[in-house]
């Protein structure tokens, strides 16, 4: 076997586990309520909805698209990012849309394999987008977008914006914005923000506490913070899927765990209206078995209740006590789409699939060149 051949499938090997590793390690956090009440999340392929009523349906039905992170205005419109990949062409395509309250639906960034930098679901007061990652793997990267399409770095080098090619930001978790237009996100076990004039501010780092739970959030370790959430007073609450609780971190720093979820459940998203906080979870087994997604809300006075749950066997939709499972089935059952495999596995038989691909393909050119085909 020649070198050239082995490093092909080693660098193959390489990519199949890093994809594996960061399919199964981002997961959906999506969700968001508005002045109503009503509750929008995503379980990656499908955006549902909790009206006023308790009342569990089907927003936007799902594709072969992933939507990780919702946003929404004041008006009540809702914003998603989608991120898809096309086996033909082997293209990963990224998508910004917006839905109306009433459901019409329309793309402000059309699916395209080469967005234009710093565009996001997130916007100011005046209309600039940010976009935050880590470039290329350790250096934070915050890009602004201004509405005339101007990029500039609020954090990190012109020269990182100019060498950066849009992409998935997989050790960037969510994002959100505070009373007075800081923006706030999760990055590994780090919550930062950022102010108007570009101030970087570390609210809480490494926030990693030792896991004892014989259900492990599966490729996170020991700790990952995903979803984010700001309330009126800049008291920022925030989803440790890894480490099963969801932390409130108050402007001064105290850092307080609010809330745990039981062996099975992960919380992986959080949004705050009108001091009710609401929280998505993810759950699966010990060996990773999908159990499905649901949405607890936890009151001012300490009462939890769950409003929904979907997953494979079926969805529930209504309020419940902590500690029981919602089982009353919807009235109008809307027909569900089934939980992906494990990440993991998706990832790994792609990439396998691919590999093999490859590598046939660079042997038969190594052979045919030393043979004179």
């Amino acid at each position: 076997m020649t070198r050239a051949l082995v490093s092909a499938i080693l660098a193959i090997a390489a990519a199949c586990v890093l994809l594996a590793a960061k399919v199964q390690a981002h997961p959906t956090w999506g969700i968001a309520v508005d002045r109503r009440g009503q509750v929008y999340f995503s379980d990656l392929v499908t955006i549902w909805k909790i009206d006023a009523q308790g009342k569990l349906s089907v927003f936007r039905a799902g594709g072969d698209r992933h939507t990780h992170d919702l946003n929404i205005d004041e008006a009540g419109n809702l914003y998603g990012a989608d991120n898809s990949y096309e086996p033909a062409t082997q293209r990963f395509f990224s998508a910004v849309w917006k839905m109306t309250p009433a459901g019409n639906f329309s793309y402000l960034l059309a699916p395209t394999d080469n967005p234009p930098k710093g565009t996001s679901i997130w916007r100011d007061r005046d209309g600039n987008m940010y976009h935050v990652t880590n470039y290329p793997e350790r250096e934070l990267l915050v890009l602004k977008r201004t509405p005339n399409g101007i990029v500039t770095a609020v954090v990190g080098s012109s020269n990182t914006v100019r060498e950066y090619r849009q992409g998935v930001p997989y050790s960037v978790g969510g994002m959100a914005f505070g009373s007075e237009g800081a923006l706030y996100f999760t990055h590994g076990a780090n919550v930062s923000k950022v102010s108007l004039t570009g101030t970087l501010t570390a609210l809480a780092r490494n926030l990693v506490v030792e896991n004892a739970s014989g259900n492990p959030a599966g490729g996170i370790s020991p700790t990952q913070l995903f979803g984010i959430a700001v309330d009126a007073q800049d008291n920022a609450f925030v989803a440790d899927y890894g480490d099963r609780r969801v932390l409130k971190i108050t402007p001064a720093g105290q850092i307080t765990t609010l809330i745990r979820a039981e062996e099975s459940w992960f919380p992986i998203g959080v949004a705050v209206r009108g001091g009710e906080l609401y929280i998505l979870e993810y759950g699966h087994t010990p060996t990773h078995t999908p159990i499905g997604t649901r949405v607890r809300k936890l009151s001012p006075d300490g009462r939890v209740t769950i409003l929904a749950t979907v997953g494979d066997n079926g969805m529930s939709s209504g309020i419940s006590s902590a500690g029981e499972s919602s089982s009353s089935e919807s009235s109008e059952r809307t027909d569900e789409p089934k939980q992906n495999i494990p990440y993991a596995l998706i990832g790994a038989g792609t990439g396998v699939f691919a590999s093999t691909i490859i590598v046939w393909r660079v042997w038969r050119r190594i052979y045919n060149r030393q043979h004179g085909n």
